[in-house]
Order: structure tokens, then sequence, then C-alpha cells
């Protein structure tokens, strides 16, 4: 039996030898055919791209070939360039005009909101009622085109630098917080 296995073994290696050999020689020839097919796909796009190019070209050359001639500029010889046709001049219609008023500008109207006193220097606390602007100011201090004078315990005085002086009065407003109090019964603590 083991002769018998030995005659097998040696019948049988010729036949796998030639099976992978025919089997190397046809992956050979499989990768050489998809190389092939590869390059002329490559070539081909390339051909592709070359036509279309060539086209494009042509058409730019076409667009440059072209020689202009007075016929393509015919509306311009029709009128004058520096003259409007009739059709786009407009009905030019003098408008009553609106007198311009000139308005004098509005002198600040201040009025006292109150004042601090940090260290020894007064503080007042001042607003432009036309603007709305609030300052805070003390002497020397200024306020729109303003150069605050004094504050004491009854005015602020300004003056602006054409020389106008006014005085802003500080006891005015302290009489209206008063009367204001003085209006407000007060509720008995009972009533509650």
């Amino acid at each position: 039996m083991i002769i018998r296995e030995k005659f097998i073994f040696w019948l049988l290696l010729p036949v796998s030898f030639a099976a992978i050999m025919i089997g190397i020689n046809v992956q050979e020839k499989k990768r050489q055919s998809s190389d092939e097919f590869l390059k002329d796909i490559e070539s081909v796009t390339e051909k592709a791209k070359a036509k279309k190019n060539i086209a494009a070209d042509n058409q730019d050359i076409d667009g440059f070939k072209k020689q202009e001639t007075s016929e393509d500029y015919s509306f311009l010889m029709e009128r004058g360039i520096f003259l409007k046709p009739v059709s786009e001049v407009k009905d030019e219609r003098k408008t009553d005009i609106i007198p311009f008023k000139e308005e004098e500008p509005k002198k600040p109207a201040f009025v006292y909101k109150g004042r601090m006193t940090l260290g020894g220097s007064v503080i007042a606390i001042i607003e432009d009622e036309n603007t709305g602007k609030s300052f805070s100011v003390k002497e020397g201090d200024t306020a729109d085109n303003f150069t605050v004078l004094g504050i004491d315990e009854k005015e602020i005085r300004l003056i602006k630098k054409d020389g106008e002086e006014i005085a802003i009065s500080t006891v005015k407003e302290e009489k209206k917080e008063k009367k204001a109090a003085d209006a407000d019964p007060k509720e008995p603590e009972g009533s509650k």
C-alpha cells in the first residue's frame, strides 16, 4: 500500500505543478489585459479633452475673426453721443420752492437735579431739558458751552463764552417737593 501511495503521489505532483503554473499564467494575462484596458480608457479621455479644448479654442477664435462694421454701431450714428433724444428729455416743471426758515438754536434750559459733597467740593447735577443730557459739575467745569462760575445754597451761576450769564435756582425744586409732601395726607396708623 505504501508503494501505491508513493506512485499516486508522484503522478499527482506534476499535475499539481502544472495547475499552479497555469494559474500563474492566467493571472499574468488578466493583469496585462486590465492594464491595457486602463491605458485605452486614459487615451480615450485624453482625446475627448483635447477635442473639447479645440472646440472651445475655435469658438474663441470665431469671436476674434468677426470684423466690426459701422452697421454694428448704427444706433450711435443715428444721433450724436452728446444729445438726448426728445423722448428721454423729462418735463422739468418748476415746483413751488419752500423757503428755508433759519431757526435760532434753542437755548439750553438747565434744571437743577441735585447735589453731592465729595471731600470739600460741592458737585451739582444739572440737566439740559432740550437735549436731555445731564451734567455733574463743580466750579470751573463746563456744561455744553457754559462754564460754572459758582455753586451756593440758592443758585448755580453759569456763564457762556460770549458773556451771557444764567442762574439756576436750587431752592425752587426744594419748595415744590415740600408742597407735594404736604399735599399727601398721611394715613392714620389704625386704618389698616
